[in-house]
Parts: C-alpha cells; structure tokens; sequence
C-alpha cells in the first residue's frame, strides 16, 4: 500500500536534510486506491519510507505505454444542457466512469490561472483561458448523478479570500453548483495547506526528471477519485497545455511561489516561474526532493519534466479538456497582441492523461509525437513522448484509440506559440 504521510509543520525539519518518519497512527494514512491498482498491474513494486521523504512510491520496472480510450464531442456554446448532454454522451463512450466514481469522493483541479480580475480585449476569461464555469458545473452533476460521494474542486488561487468567495471571481458560484450537484460539492484553495492543518508528501515513481517528491496539500491525495478539468490551449514552454499542464498547479504558493523569501509562507500567493520555469532557485519544502538537473532559464527544457513528474505522481483517473472557447498563439492575457481568440467548440474528455493530450494535439492540428523543438513544441522537449517513453501513457496517433464524432470532425488547426528567447 502507497501512504501518503500529513508531515506536521509546527516542528518543521531543516532544510537541505533527508529524512523519514514512519505513519504517526494508521486514521492518518491516506491511498488513491485506483493509482495502486493502476502501478501493481504494471508489476510495480511499492515500498514506504526509502530515499529520505515520506510516503515513497518506487517502480522496479516501466511497464509498457499504457492506452486507454479518448472522446470527441461538437458543442458550441457554453449553455448548461446542451454541455451537460454533450459530456454525458462522451462520459458514457469512455465506458466505466460511473463504476468509476460510485460512492467514492472525486477531486477535480480546475485551470484558473493567475487572477480572476484580467480580461483580453473585453473578452472575459472563462472564453479564453480559464476553464469554463459551465463546464465545471455540468461534469459535476454527471459525477454526482453516477453516484459520487462528494466533488471537490481545487487550484491555487492568488486570493486569502474564503475558498467559495475566490472561485466566485471566476464564475464558480457555490449556490449555483450546490443546486446542480444535489449539495455535494465543496471549492478549495489549495495555495496552502489551508484546513488541513499540514502537508503531504507524493514520491514520483520510476525514475524522475526534476523532482523526486511533491509536497502538497492534502487535497490532491485525500481523495478517490482525482480528475483534470483544464482549457485547451497553446502553451510558449510545453507546446500545448492540456490535461497534464494543468497539474502545474498542484505545488502550493506557500512552498513553491514566486514571493516567498527565506521561508514557507502560508500567506504567500505568488507564481512558480522561479522554482519550476526558469529554476533560479529551491522550492521552501520540508525536504529536497529536486533533483538537480534543471537548466537555469531554460523554460523548454524544465517545463515540460516538472510536467511529467507531475503526471507521474498525480495521474488523473479522467480528463477533460474545455475547448468551446479558447486561445491560441500564447498562453494567458499577460502576453497582450501576442494572443489570438478562437472557438473551436470542442469537448475532449479521456480515461490516460498522455493518450487524451496526445488527442488533444492532434485536434489542434499537430503531431503529439514530433520532435524536441519543431512545432508545437518549438521551444523545448515534447513532453507527450517523453511519458510515453516513462510508460505514463501512449502519445503516437497511429496507436490512439478516438472515439465520439471522430478526429476529423473534431479537427481544428491552431498557430502555434512560436520560438522565443529564453527568459
């Protein structure tokens, strides 16, 4: 059994120093069952405490690419029932997403972005880069309606507001999901280790890229269920940011953020462009668990392993990918002319984070397995191959199994972000 152990940061260990601590009492241990069912059928060996960090996670072998099914739907607008419809039928394609969420607590990381206070020409961000309230609202009803106990919706948001008070600038009112999701539904900003109280520690299995562990909270682990609700988009470092992207979130401002000092800081709400993009410098963790091998300012280099480790201690069980209304060119509204708006009217939605961005791609016209530095992934290393190449998951189109209204009718050709300088 993998245990995730809550490290109690009220005797913080110095930084710089391995160390293990073996479970305080069993009520505290925490599993994502389907991510051990997922490592054992794949002959992985799971063992607890090794390397320093708590709650270790280590695969004896790779297993062979996993594939699993992806789906394409045509929706046009951002209207609750025709969305809902939209997503039931793609739900019901993918074959076993009520056995899987029955009776069990779902966790669903959402893609907000920095601010909820910026636009793009008037336009607001819900049609460009953040994942559409309406998308959210209507999965979350599917998922309670097959039964699940409870769904979550977490990311790290840059506000100290209540958790429903900061998802409310993005449109995620909670009255309104209470409504749709028969009361099972709860927001949480995951910028700290907020109610938790501590942090949980996440081994990468196999061998990693850049980071050994994530320290997190416990929101991404104290959970069933764990699902990718993200924004098609172009992305200036990954190429394309998709299902996997998304998990960028995931470490904490308070441990991995731009504005901290010398020190973890619950109140901190900043970026990780220096820990994670240009790597100029250590995450605020209880432990090291960076491995080392990052290129200071190379953000093509680092981007795309972070993006990796990432998928590999964090697979979501589903994924699904907002493309109704979106961007292309560039990543977010701080680029300015760089951004250009598009509506594809899109629904993407997979059971294997690799095969459904590697879908997702290909949608957008690209091939999900060129080369390092040729488009879309101009500016860097194809992280799709790569975790194929981990066996996170299979990125080559020819091997890809789509159904819904087929890659051809979903086909929608995005420019790309082009080359530039490292920054």
């Amino acid at each position: 059994m993998v245990v995730y152990e809550f490290m109690d940061l009220s005797k913080p260990e110095p930084r710089g120093v391995n160390f293990f601590r073996a479970p305080r009492c069993p009520g505290r241990a925490l599993t994502r069952r389907d991510f051990i069912h997922t490592l054992a059928g794949a002959g992985a060996v799971l063992t607890t405490g090794m390397a320093g960090i708590p709650g270790e996670v280590m695969a004896s072998s790779l297993p062979e690419a996993r594939r699993a099914p992806t789906t394409l739907g045509l929706c046009k607008r951002y209207e609750f029932d025709p969305v809902r419809r939209c997503l039931s039928r793609m739900l019901e394609e993918l074959g076993d997403v009520r056995r899987l969420v029955r009776r069990q607590h779902v966790t669903v990381k959402v893609n907000l972005v920095n601010t909820s206070e910026e636009d793009i020409g008037g336009v607001p961000l819900c049609l460009t880069v953040t994942t559409h309230p309406v998308v959210a609202m209507a999965l979350g009803s599917l998922l309670t309606r097959y039964g699940a106990r409870s769904v979550t919706f977490c990311e790290q948001l840059p506000f100290r507001a209540s958790d429903a008070e900061a998802f409310s600038g993005y449109g995620f009112r909670l009255t309104e999901f209470e409504q749709a999701m028969s009361g099972r539904v709860r927001f949480e900003n995951t910028r700290n280790c907020g109610r938790h109280g501590a942090y949980a520690w996440v081994k990468v299995p196999g061998t990693p890229e850049l980071a050994s562990a994530w320290e997190v909270s416990p929101a991404y682990v104290k959970t069933d269920v764990f699902v990718s609700l993200t924004k098609l988009k172009s992305h200036v470092s990954a190429g394309v940011s998709c299902g996997m992207k998304n998990l960028f979130g995931v470490p904490p401002s308070s441990l991995y953020g731009d504005d901290l000092e010398d020190r973890p800081d619950e109140n901190a709400m900043g970026y990780r462009n220096q820990t994670m993009h240009n790597c100029t410098r250590l995450p605020y963790t209880s432990a090291e668990s960076f491995t080392g091998r990052s290129i200071k300012g190379d953000h093509g280099f680092n981007v795309p392993r972070f993006v990796v480790d990432l998928t590999a201690a964090f697979p979501p069980d589903l994924t699904v990918i907002d493309g109704i209304s979106t961007i292309e060119t560039a990543e977010g509204w701080w680029l300015g002319s760089m951004v250009t708006l598009t509506r594809p009217g899109l629904l993407i939605a997979g059971r294997n984070p690799v095969c459904t961005d590697a879908v997702a791609a290909a949608v957008m016209g690209f091939n999900p397995d060129a080369a390092d530095r040729t488009f879309p992934f101009v500016n860097g290393t194809n992280y799709l191959a790569m975790a194929r190449k981990k066996g996170l998951g299979e990125n080559r189109l020819e091997r890809l199994e789509i159904s819904g209204v087929g890659l051809d009718a979903a086909r929608f050709e995005f420019h790309p972000t082009y080359q530039r300088a490292r920054t």
